[in-house]
């Protein structure tokens, strides 16, 4: 409606002074929303969800009518005069609509009372037997991002009394007596109990959450503004409808457009599936929910699989989605390709075709569509006349709403924050409720992220939602503590009952399959192609970069690909300069470049530079590589995930044995290479590089440990490290993978390194005993983050400011997005808008989202070619062909990339 509101309004619209031009009636906002909640519940598969947490097979009819009823008085808070007064851009004494309502719910007041009788509060509490459908009503108010708790607020009375144009309780009365004509079947006295449960109101949260974020978008095909008083219901139905089918939310046309019959792995490959795929598509599946788990080396199509398992689902109408959560952006970005390329393939008629979603932040873009940024939060995406891609993007558009999507491509903090008590978590965990959640690269290595992982898991299963995980090297302790919290056992300590031996003895690769309240299987898979043996040696090189770099320049002399891993960017770019020292003019094609420059790759690159990176890497280490002359490239953790790479000889630093295995899985990669590799290294070779030092000489009085290289610091536990050291000196030769569940077992089972502690002594039984108690702080820490769902909504609140930047920090999320006002001239040719600073970088600066960079410069760097000079937040950085670092050269050199090790 034009002009400024006279009557109580849920939406405006103001020019730039701030002046209102046109509003939505709050009744009308109220209806859009309401009928978003009934559509969510009866048109998509979160109605079964939410009734499987309930113990029930599906909603009734009365019981949808409930919940869309109390959905539609999410927004009452608004009626109170302190929140009206905000349409005027002078008007005082304002308030918010959240907090002030909700403490109506706990006070014996005149204000307390006269809410009390305008709610039909004597049929909300013969819904259920207790008092849950006020508590629902309650999660329903607080659909702002958080619960809300309605103890120890003060009422002010001033915000609900009367005044001259507005009664507060009056209007309540009058959108009860809509809603009440809307929803009829809420009010059948003949209706059983509606579901209560404190696990179902923090998932109806979410749901309201959702159905607040549909019916307030203001596309003109979705739920413009009022232009009358009249009914909106009727409307607002139909726009609901249409607003789930063109976001993806419904997904009925893609699932009948996949037939009758079950898909079969070539819907997504136009590759013979290998038994690995074969039998994850074979798993069972039902409406108790499932949690798969694919072990299987690197390279074995592990993708694949999972993309065929969903598919399959989503035409048995067991999912309406999915989720690909992956442990870094970089991964997730060129995931997002093959996923889309997938579809592509299942869905040949692109109006069928799901969206698929780049769940980056700082990132638009749907299927291969990139949007822009706008003034006042729009998105222009580069569309046509039907805007289309407008409806597509729309989840895609802000990363609160990131798994609304119906294809979701991400990093794994956008699942974890689903469980974590930070805005919005009942959004995320809701909506993800819909979709096949696939994990990849799952670890056993972090305690506090696998804690999360686990919640997110009992949750997701607990509804009947189905996951699989991924893994090429995932301990058996890790595993059994994953599919205990699916299948909704409590006991922590029951997890680390499987015996090393045991361990030792689970076939590899294999697929294994737990359901919520039964029990677990495991199938064995052939192994993909052929057995590969990996000669590795283990040489005190790490704080050699020269001798490292001359061994790596030798080789790729003799026609050798060659890539050198280093654990930490500091390192890596010390290895690179001294390469580039020792190359002579006739070395200069071996050296990896991009454009005019030498190059090395790692994740402090801007996101243009980054991609041309990526894919310049395979380019000269990929399967479609010239298979004639040699290559070195140097890298950090950033090569050992995602990308396709094939060397003959890898020159690596100590890590951990699973990450080690990834790493490994680079070498010899592609059988089709091995006619053209150099005669010495026709088998696969690897040198482990270590400190000059034993491992044991960088641990603590305390027992923590601290080191170059990585020790300590990308890498906690350093008895892993001497676990997985002392495993490679055994016998010099690695058989893969017929030996890869050995060799994580041996360096990453519980009872295994105690033992090994208690056979080296002190200290190491020291450091031992530390890592258990950092370990044990980790899973406080995640367990005390979680989001209490066995509490009851009004019962407690977020206190999210420092639990929101703390949480941030762990998963990544802390890193800052640097501006530039102008495009400047980059290191490689392009044009560089804007750079990432790792969280970690810049702890202790205050996280201003106004904060910009100062006496930006750009001019020739230190090592040749263009570099950007900036401070922000008083730090000084240069971004050149190296990549992003400090200016502050003592402090760079004690600088570790943690980056590619947590999201």
């Amino acid at each position: 409606m034009k002009g400024t509101p006279d009557g109580f309004w849920g939406k405006l619209e103001c020019d730039d002074r701030g002046q209102v031009v046109a509003w939505h009636p709050l009744a009308a906002h109220c209806a859009d929303v309401g009928a978003c909640a009934e559509a969510l519940l009866q048109h998509t598969l979160l109605g079964k969800r939410l009734a499987t947490l309930a113990g029930k097979r599906e909603l009734s009819p009365s019981d949808v009518a409930r919940l869309a009823f109390l959905a539609t008085l999410h927004d009452i808070g608004k009626f109170n005069l302190g929140f009206q007064r905000k349409a005027d851009p002078s008007g005082r004494e304002t308030a918010g609509h959240v907090g002030e309502v909700l403490a109506l719910f706990t006070h014996e007041n005149a204000a307390g009372r006269a809410l009390a009788d305008v709610l039909p509060m004597s049929q909300l509490h013969a819904w259920t037997p207790d008092e849950g459908s006020v508590q629902l009503l309650v999660a329903s108010i607080g659909h702002h991002g958080k619960p809300t708790s309605c103890h120890g607020r003060g009422v002010r009375p001033e915000l609900w009394r009367r005044d001259s144009d507005l009664d507060p309780f009056a209007g309540m009365a009058e959108l009860v007596a809509l809603g009440t004509r809307w929803f009829p079947e809420a009010f059948d006295d003949g209706a059983g109990h509606l579901p209560s449960s404190s696990e179902f109101q923090h998932a109806f949260a979410g749901l309201v959450m959702l159905a607040d974020w549909l019916g307030s978008d203001r596309h003109d095909s979705f739920f413009p503004f009022a232009t009358t008083n009249a009914d909106r219901m009727a409307f607002a139905r139909g726009r609901a409808r249409d607003a789930l089918r063109h976001v993806g939310l419904d997904v009925g046309v893609p699932r009948r457009s996949l037939g009758s019959s079950p898909p079969s792995f070539s819907s997504v490959s136009t590759f013979d599936a290998r038994d690995a795929q074969r039998k994850t598509l074979e798993l069972s599946a039902g409406d108790a929910g499932s949690l798969a788990v694919l072990e299987s080396e690197t390279g074995s199509g592990k993708t694949e699989a999972a993309l065929a398992r969903f598919v399959r689902l989503l035409q048995a109408g067991l999912v309406d989605g999915l989720t690909f959560a992956l442990p870094t952006r970089s991964a997730a970005t060129q995931l997002h390709e093959r996923v889309v390329a997938a579809l592509q393939r299942a869905f040949p008629e692109a109006h069928t075709r799901p969206p698929v979603v780049l769940a980056v932040p700082g990132y638009l873009q749907v299927d291969d569509t990139k949007g822009r940024r706008l003034p006042g939060f729009e998105v222009l995406w580069n569309d046509d006349a039907t805007h289309r891609l407008r409806y597509r993007g729309w989840a895609a558009e802000h990363p609160k709403r990131f798994l609304a999507g119906s294809t979701v491509v991400g990093t794994i903090d956008q699942v974890l924050l689903s469980s974590l008590r930070v805005g919005h978590a009942h959004l995320r965990a809701t909506a993800l409720l819909r979709h096949l959640l696939v994990v990849d690269e799952v670890h056993a290595s972090d305690a506090y992220m696998n804690r999360i992982l686990e919640e997110v898991l009992r949750f997701h299963l607990a509804a009947g939602g189905h996951a699989l995980l991924m893994s090429a090297t995932l301990g058996g302790a890790a595993r059994e503590r994953l599919e205990q919290a699916a299948m909704g056992e409590r006991s922590r300590a029951a997890a680390d009952s499987l015996s090393y031996f045991e361990a030792c003895h689970v076939p590899y690769p294999a697929v294994h399959l737990a359901t919520p309240g039964g029990g677990s299987s495991t199938v064995a898979v052939e192994a993909p192609g052929l057995p590969k043996d990996i000669a590795v040696t283990v040489e005190p090189l790490a704080a050699r970069p020269t001798e490292t770099a001359a061994r790596a320049l030798a080789a790729a002399r003799l026609g050798a690909r060659v890539l050198v891993v280093r654990n930490t960017v500091t390192d890596a770019i010390a290895t690179q300069l001294a390469l580039e020292q020792l190359a002579t003019a006739q070395d200069e094609p071996l050296l990896f470049r991009l454009g005019q420059h030498a190059a090395l790759h790692h994740a402090r690159f801007a996101r243009p530079d980054r991609t041309a990176l990526d894919h310049e890497i395979e380019v000269r280490f990929g399967k479609k590589a010239s298979a004639s002359g040699g290559a070195v490239a140097v890298a950090t953790q950033t090569v050992q995930q995602s990308l396709d790479l094939d060397a003959d000889l890898l020159l690596t630093d100590l890590a951990p044995m699973d990450v080690l295995l990834q790493r490994l899985g680079r070498v010899h990669r592609h059988r089709a290479r091995d006619p053209h590799r150099p005669h010495t290294l026709r088998q696969a070779q690897a040198s482990v590089l270590v400190d000059g030092e034993p491992l044991a000489s960088h641990i603590g009085p305390t027992g923590e440990a601290r080191g170059p290289h990585g020790i300590g610091t990308v890498y906690e536990d350093v008895l892993v490290l001497e676990a997985t050291r002392r495993r490679l000196l055994r016998d010099g030769m690695l058989h893969v993978p017929a030996q890869n569940r050995e060799l994580v077992e041996t360096a990453t089972h519980p009872g295994a390194l105690q033992e090994l502690a208690e056979t080296l002594g002190e200290p190491w039984l020291r450091h031992r005993q530390a890592i258990g108690g950092l370990r044990f702080a980790h899973l406080g820490l995640a367990t005390l983050n979680l989001v209490d769902r066995k509490r009851v909504f009004g019962d407690y609140s977020f206190h999210t400011t420092e639990l929101e930047e703390r949480v941030a920090s762990r998963l990544g999320e802390s890193d800052r997005q640097v501006v530039f006002e102008q495009p400047l001239a980059g290191p490689f040719g392009s044009r560089v808008t804007q750079v990432n600073i790792p969280g970690w970088l810049i702890r202790g600066i205050e996280l201003d989202p106004l904060l910009a960079p100062t006496d930006v410069t750009e001019g020739v760097g230190d090592h040749d070619g263009p570099s950007i000079r900036f401070v922000f937040g008083g730090l000084a950085f240069v971004y050149d062909r190296l990549g992003l670092r400090r200016r502050d050269d003592a402090n760079s050199a004690q600088q570790t990339d943690n980056s590619e090790v947590s999201p």
